[in-house]
């Protein structure tokens, strides 16, 4: 039987990035193609256009595309979601993973995909015909669906020899406790998924949770400038955590006008500098 003594680290790590529309979560995971080949699952959009605006070589130099380069990706939506689950199932059958990351993008989209295509909007390549409101409506089926597809792809993706990051949105939101005067009110930030089951579910499966904000700050001559910053350790209302940078003194860095994967490498090697020394 292992004992925890015997624990060794195999260098991968399980990162949630979670903040706003537009903070930067996919450049932020996009920018671990600078040390290889990475593939995005990518369920957001049409196509990730603001790959091809964020790493310019006006910007970037060589990195720019050296990272483009290296970025495989395929657009799901609720007219194939389940590939993604079965995408994920041939690499554990392979028992091999050749990429350096594997991302998906975003958890929000995610989820609105698998009940949409558990209700059926897609069969055989062609959109049901929708004949009335109930149709659309998803039922206890639906959220179950949505549970077991996600928990699966967390329980593949442990197995996995490769750095696995999922991108995530908060929703401010007030939780209230108790009745009369012993009431309580609780300001909160889940993440944003269809049904809450999974909300809960997919934070406690990463080690490193990161929340993406941005800060505007002024000079003397009261012009702006909007900072991109990246927390690591838990701030006001907004999670996060690290197992990397737990009690290492570092709780955000700022990530403006740089790759994401080449500051974090930079507070890691701090990191575990100050911890020889100690």
């Amino acid at each position: 039987m292992p004992k925890a003594i015997d624990i060794q680290p195999d260098g991968y790590n399980q990162i949630l990035l979670k903040g706003g529309p537009g903070f930067g979560k996919t450049l932020a995971a996009a920018t671990f193609a600078l040390e290889g080949p990475i593939h995005i699952s990518y369920f957001d959009k049409k196509k990730p256009v603001e790959l091809i605006s964020f790493f310019t070589e006006e910007r970037f130099g060589d990195k720019a595309a050296k990272i483009l380069n290296n970025i495989e990706y395929t657009v799901y939506g609720s007219q194939n979601a389940h590939e993604y689950l079965n995408r994920l199932i041939s690499m554990l059958e392979s028992n091999s993973c050749r990429l350096f990351a594997d991302i998906t993008d975003s958890t929000t989209s995610l989820t609105a995909a698998i009940v949409n295509w558990s209700l059926g909007f897609q069969k055989d390549g062609k959109s049901k015909v929708i004949s009335q409101a109930s149709d659309i409506i998803p039922d206890f089926d639906e959220y179950k669906c949505e549970t077991s597809l996600v928990t699966q792809a967390l329980d593949i993706y442990q197995t996995l020899p490769c750095h696995v990051i999922w991108i995530a949105h908060p929703l401010p939101s007030i939780k209230i406790e108790g009745t009369g005067r012993s009431i309580k009110v609780t300001k909160t930030n889940p993440i944003v998924t269809y049904g809450t089951k999974v909300a809960g579910i997919i934070p406690g499966r990463f080690t490193e949770i990161y929340h993406m904000y941005q800060e505007t700050e002024w000079d003397t001559n009261a012009n702006s400038s909007k900072r991109y910053k990246v927390s690591v350790d838990a701030a006001g209302d907004d999670f996060a955590k690290s197992s990397i940078f737990d009690n290492s003194g570092i709780k955000d860095f700022d990530i403006t006008d740089k790759l994401f994967y080449e500051v974090w490498k930079e507070n890691i090697a701090i990191r575990f500098k100050k911890k020889e020394t100690e």
